[in-house]
Formats: structure tokens, sequence, C-alpha cells
């Protein structure tokens, strides 16, 4: 798929994210009066997977892909049909990124003091980002029934982020006085499909909001754990499809170095390819994360404030009887 194909399907599901958050919240404006009021606590875990994008316009490269992962656990408040939840979770994402072949030529001279161009070309170059999150989920939405839909903004703090890359390449040597070209001598650093990684290098991603959907049902009906039998309300599962975007550029700019260097040492000509979240090339655009998948919430009622009854020897003995019963002791 073209990079601009994958531009221009992440413009079109923004504008439908946009437009589902902006109905769901007026679908969720009247769920909140009801003539007869209901009102239930819950304290709720949550768990989801999904794929993670990364997207970002620079030319010549495809958006970054990978997967996502989240935890969490949070308060939901039911109040007739309307939902409430305020949470925290971690996240983890980690996105692959496929880059393009390079072909260079580095100008040299041989150890008999000819010069001679080496052709470094690299293939399967590829580099992994993983991100580590702290997200704070504020949604509001509604449920009837068994199904629901939940939509609201998660505020995302980054605590980790690491950047590693790997190639293999292959070199030769060109002489303009010779007809063919030098291939597989390992003593002039002439070598065809050698493996190159780099370590992984630290990332600080930037603070983030993110824009999050769901829509899902309850499930609980489908198990037969007992506890999903003798209380189906208390105790309530939920499996959902989910979208979270990124609103804010989530790379922190800095002083990237190129995509491809080479230095020259005493063992000869080392290669090193960069990381894209840590080349130059990532500095001069903006990178906005999405992901899409499937989430699993198993919520549990929180105990309600039942009726006090505090006894009164001196009203009983009157005959007295409180409200709520018709029993005392004569």
């Amino acid at each position: 798929m073209s990079p601009n194909l994958v531009c221009l399907y992440a413009s079109v599901l923004k504008k439908y994210l946009f437009i589902v958050l902006m109905a769901l919240l007026s679908i969720s404006a009247g769920a909140y009066t009801k003539l007869t009021p209901e009102t239930r606590n819950f304290v709720s875990l949550h768990a989801d997977l999904g794929y993670a994008g990364l997207l970002h316009k620079i030319e010549g490269q495809k958006p970054s892909s990978g997967i996502q992962m989240e935890a969490g656990v949070g308060y939901r408040l039911f109040h007739n049909n309307f939902i409430f939840t305020l949470g925290a979770e971690a996240m983890y994402a980690m996105y692959a990124n496929g880059m393009n072949k390079l072909d260079v030529t580095i100008p040299m001279r041989d150890t008999e003091g000819e010069l001679f161009g080496m052709h470094v070309m690299t293939d399967k170059a590829r580099d992994i980002s993983h991100m580590a999150n702290v997200n704070i989920p504020i949604l509001f939405g509604g449920e009837w029934g068994r199904v629901y839909f939940m939509v609201g903004p998660k505020v995302s703090l980054n605590f980790m982020g690491k950047a590693s890359s790997k190639a293999e390449v292959t070199t030769y040597g060109e002489y303009e006085h010779y007809y063919d070209d030098f291939y597989n001598m390992t003593n002039h650093q002439f070598e065809s499909g050698r493996k190159m990684s780099s370590a992984k290098m630290d990332i600080r991603w930037n603070f983030n909001i993110m824009a999050h959907v769901e829509v899902g049902g309850r499930i609980g009906h489908m198990f037969k754990h007992p506890g999903f039998r003798t209380n189906p309300d208390k105790i309530r599962m939920y499996l959902a499809v989910y979208a979270d975007y990124g609103l804010l550029d989530v790379h922190q700019k800095g002083s990237g170095q190129p995509l491809f260097q080479y230095r020259e040492t005493q063992e000869g000509v080392q290669f090193y390819i960069q990381p894209l979240m840590k080349s130059d090339v990532a500095d001069a655009t903006a990178f906005h994360n999405l992901s899409v998948g499937i989430k699993y919430t198993v919520a549990f009622e929180l105990p309600k404030s039942g009726k006090s009854y505090i006894y009164d020897y001196h009203k009983v003995s009157s005959g007295y009887i409180k409200r709520g019963g018709n029993q005392s002791i004569q």
C-alpha cells in the first residue's frame, strides 16, 4: 500500500472518528435523565489489544505499524442509562518501520594508494520503536440493555521509550581502470549480506491527549460462573471495539542524526543505520499515534448503603413504629 493511500485512509478515519464522537456525546447527554432514577457504582478492570500505527508525512516512508496493549483499573458510575468512567491504565506500543534501501558510494583509497569507490548497499533495513505510557481515561457514554458506548479524552504520560535498527549491508569496490568490480574480499571490507544492528537507544515521547471511542456489549450471560448466574448485575462483563487517536505530536524534536552514517576506525569503515525516530528526517514532521482493537472489561458493583435502624428502647416501649419496619419489642 502506498504512503499516500495510507495517509488518505488515516485522514478519512479521523473525520469519521470525530463525527462518531460528536454523535455519541449527544446521545449520552440524553441518557442522564429518567423518571425512576437508578444509580450504581462499579470498580472495573480492563485489557485492550489492537493494531498500532504511527502516522507521519515523511516523503517516501510508509507510516510505522505495530501492536498496542493496555491494562487498567477504573471507577464506573452507572446512572440510569448514563455511564461515567475515570481510571488509570498502563499502555505499551511497539512500532516497526521498514526503511528504504540505500545505495551510497564512498570515495576511498586502498592500501596501495589507488582511488576507488566503495559501494554500500543496505537491504532489509528495519527499525523498531517502543513506547510505554500511563494513561488517564475520562470517558462518558450510555448503556441500554446489553449495548453500550463510551467516548472521551485520554491523558497520556510517557515513562519509557526505546528504538533500535538493523539491516543487511553489501559492499563492493569499483575502480575506473578495472572492468569488473571487486566483491567478497573481506580483507578489503567487500562483503555480501553482512548483518548490522544498533543498540537500543532511549527516546522521550511527548505528552499526549488521545480521543477515545468504544462500542460494545455485555457478555456476562454467556459464562456459567456462579457469580454471573446469581448476581448478573453485580458482576458485569463487556466486550467492545475501540479506537484511539493522538491529537498531539508525540515525537520530541532534537538533534537527530542522518539515517546513514559511516566512520573510519582502526578496523576499517564502520556503517550506521539510525532508527527513524532518532534521525534528522523525523525532526521535520509530526507523528500521531493511532490504535484500533478489542477491549475486554469486567466490572464489580460496590456495596450499596442500606437503611440504618437504631434501636431506641423508649420509642419502642411507647409503641413507636419506625418507617420501613413494623415490629417492636413489648
